[in-house]
């Protein structure tokens, strides 16, 4: 069903039954016309009311202040001229209204958005609604409280509070808005409610234009969707008493390295056919030949045996799960996570994952985490400090920047797609843990927002819940990317925050080092032509907040020319499966954008090769690459390279390894040796002010040691 503008009598009904008056008659004929306008008495507006028309002024569909007969009746005739003349073939109806006088317009519409269900939004109203930008955003079902607080952000609230004049009936309008979003929670088949303006008065106010959009009915999810099973089940993931891992294999392998950071529990089942033994421990060929059914599987397999495996271990009896593994929605294999859901849904067992690190619970000693232990900072020592990460990258960042301050942590999580279990879930979970005292969560994509705020309001009255999200400029097409989510309106996303009563920080660090930056970028980069930037990120998280920060700063993401994505698209191509031809295209259609993501199973080749292609752009100006050098492929020598690689170019090349293990640490120390320099947070806004110098001096500022060096 398409979405269709409702009549004004069928809206007028709606909205009558919840306490939201529209003024008027309908009328079809100049003779309805006389006698509505002399039961409301004159002077009247008339106004056309027709599916095709928006904005009614902007095509003189709309008379004012007409004062008797005589004008009502050449009004009539000008109107219907107005419509042919706009090309309008199909009209409800003339809208007959008695006129109003003067008072504050004010805007108080709604939508039904998918995430985060109906959102209401009240401001300053009338012709200018959009130019003027000033409304404010509340999620659900809204009481008076929460109204108040949204009028607070806008300049509207001022007004109404008196400014410059007489104090006008707020709390009318307030009532308004309650009732406004009462009737969207009641009606998701509603998918628009625009009444606009809304005269507020001293006394009172009166609603002169209403439009109602109708469609199919808009389903999102809702706490009480999070069932005592799901919690059960997510309870067993945190506390299993064993814990079989399938893919479990060598020193230096991801099934390696996570069955070693498991060795901390007492039941682990090693799964491998092709060995008896790993690391000293007794492996198994298959489930079936376990001695028992663990609680908890881990899976860092190919995708299409996690699922063939996945429903063995249901249909078995497991309890819980974490799967590691990669190549579901994220790579275009929306089936198999698909698939992977109802398995869940239908045998009662909640996973974490696809597509992530896992987890770290340091009260029972669970952690899948692939990174090898010498390249991260993980955090042993037990604390109240609970983390909730969409990235698997920022939340490993995150970890390792409370490591270097040397404070405890609790219970760490890569959400990953979050298909069967997701941050709402997993932030009830912490909420219920009395040892959890604060959780940090970091977001990209948010497909369950109301379930989220529901859940928040009642865990951040007991607990602090602190927030940063990416996903909200220009790093959205690598947030769909990396976790395969839909990301909703930010301003919703705000709003959520604002009423669940979690502490938002729109970035990641405060800014100290910027003037220390943009002297470094002036005197050790040469000038850039322009300011379109690529961002090269091993490891998504990073690459979705720089490309945010540098929408955000002004600067443009550069767009790839056709032969850079092919030649992009084809380095990656040897390193993403497929069952077939069909599938791995299919996979491939978000690969090669920017910002790039080169995967956590980088090595030096890939990365060097892909900034030699992006270096060859003739669309690009500058190069960022944030770098996670935790993961297991990047060698030792990739200094070496790295400094060759900038060697060989005439543009920018901003480096940041990201993170603050001693690896890293060493890593920069061996940079800064070869006087390669490299960046810590925060980077893109000095960046912005280097680009800006460039531009207008149009000269290089290198010094002469940095340019004897090249």
């Amino acid at each position: 069903m398409e979405p269709t503008q409702l009549g004004f009598e069928q809206s007028r009904t709606l909205l009558d039954a919840y306490d939201i008056p529209v003024l008027g008659r309908m009328i079809r004929t100049p003779e309805q016309a006389v006698l509505a306008a002399r039961e409301l008495g004159f002077p009247v507006a008339m106004k056309t009311v027709s599916s095709q028309i928006i904005h009614k002024t902007d095509l003189g569909c709309v008379l004012l202040n007409l004062k008797d007969q005589t004008e009502l009746e050449a009004g009539y005739a000008q109107l219907m001229d107005n419509v042919r003349a706009a090309g309008v073939t199909e009209i409800d109806g003339i809208l007959i209204q008695p006129m109003v006088r003067p008072g504050l317009e004010v805007l108080i519409g709604a939508t039904q958005d998918a995430s985060f269900g109906p959102m209401t939004m009240i401001g300053s109203g009338g012709r200018f609604v959009e130019l003027l930008g000033d409304v404010a955003p509340g999620i659900g079902i809204l009481e008076e409280g929460e109204v108040m607080a949204m009028l607070d952000r806008t300049r509207a609230g001022r007004i109404l509070d008196g400014f410059r004049g007489p104090a006008l009936d707020k709390k009318a309008a307030i009532r308004l808005a309650v009732n406004v979003s009462r009737f969207m929670a009641e009606h998701p088949e509603i998918h628009e409610l625009d009444l606009n303006p809304v005269i507020v008065y001293e006394e009172g106010f009166a609603i002169v234009d209403a439009r109602l959009i109708a469609g199919e009915p808009v389903h999102y999810p809702r706490q009480t969707d999070v069932s005592p099973q799901k919690m059960s089940s997510l309870h067993t993931i945190f506390n299993p008493k064993s814990v079989v891992l399938y893919g479990a294999s060598n020193t230096g392998t991801v099934g390696g390295i996570v069955l070693q950071n498991l060795r901390r529990l007492d039941r682990i089942y090693p799964i491998n056919p092709r060995t008896t033994t790993l690391h000293g421990m007794r492996c198994y060929p298959s489930l079936e030949s376990l001695p028992e059914v663990p609680e908890m599987a881990v899976f860092v397999i190919n995708s299409e045996t996690v699922v063939r495996e996945f429903e063995k271990f249901c249909v078995a009896g497991g309890k819980g799960a974490i799967i590691i593994s990669d190549g579901f929605a994220e790579s275009g294999r929306r089936e198999l996570e698909e698939r992977l859901r109802s398995l869940s849904l239908e045998y009662g067992v909640s996973y974490i994952g696809p597509n992530c690190l896992g987890i770290i619970d340091n009260f029972s000693g669970v952690n899948t985490m692939f990174i090898p232990p010498h390249r991260t900072g993980v955090i042993r020592e037990q604390g109240g400090i609970g983390i909730i990460s969409q990235s698997g990258g920022i939340g490993m960042e995150l970890m390792e920047m409370l490591e270097a301050d040397r404070v405890g942590m609790g219970k760490w999580v890569s959400c990953g797609n979050s298909s069967s279990v997701g941050v709402a879930e997993i932030l009830a979970h912490m909420g219920q843990d009395p040892r959890i005292e604060v959780i940090a969560i970091y977001l990209e994509g948010l497909s369950e927002g109301l379930k989220l705020m529901e859940i928040g309001r009642q865990v951040a009255a007991q607990k602090p819940v602190v927030i940063i999200k990416g996903g909200s400029g220009g790093g959205k097409e690598a947030t769909m990317s990396h976790t395969a989510s839909l990301a909703g309106s930010h301003e919703a996303f705000r709003a959520c925050c604002s009423q669940a009563g979690f502490y938002l920080i729109e970035d990641l660090t405060e800014d100290p080092k910027i003037m220390v930056n943009v002297l470094s970028i002036l005197t050790t980069q040469p000038k850039a032509k322009g300011k379109r930037t690529a961002v090269v990120s091993v490891g998504g998280g990073a690459a979705v907040l720089l490309a945010d920060q540098i929408t955000a700063e002004g600067l443009e993401l550069a767009r790839f020319t056709p032969e850079t994505r092919r030649r992009l698209q084809d380095l990656l191509r040897e390193n993403i499966k497929a069952s077939n031809p069909d599938d791995l295209e299919q996979m491939l259609v978000n690969v090669g954008n920017n910002p790039l993501d080169l995967l956590g199973n980088c090595d030096d080749r890939r990365l060097i090769r892909a900034l030699e292609i992006i270096a060859d752009d003739p669309d690009t100006d500058v190069i960022v690459a944030a770098i996670y050098l935790q993961v297991p492929y990047l060698s030792e020598y990739l200094a070496e390279r790295l400094v060759e690689f900038r060697r060989s170019i005439d543009k920018p090349f901003i480096v940041s390894p990201r993170g603050l293990c001693t690896h890293v640490t060493r890593f920069r120390e061996s940079l800064y040796a070869k006087r390669f320099h490299t960046y810590t947070v925060p980077m893109v806004k000095p960046l912005s002010i280097a680009l800006d110098i460039w531009e207008r001096y149009d000269r290089n500022f290198m010094s002469e040691a940095e340019l004897r060096e090249d």
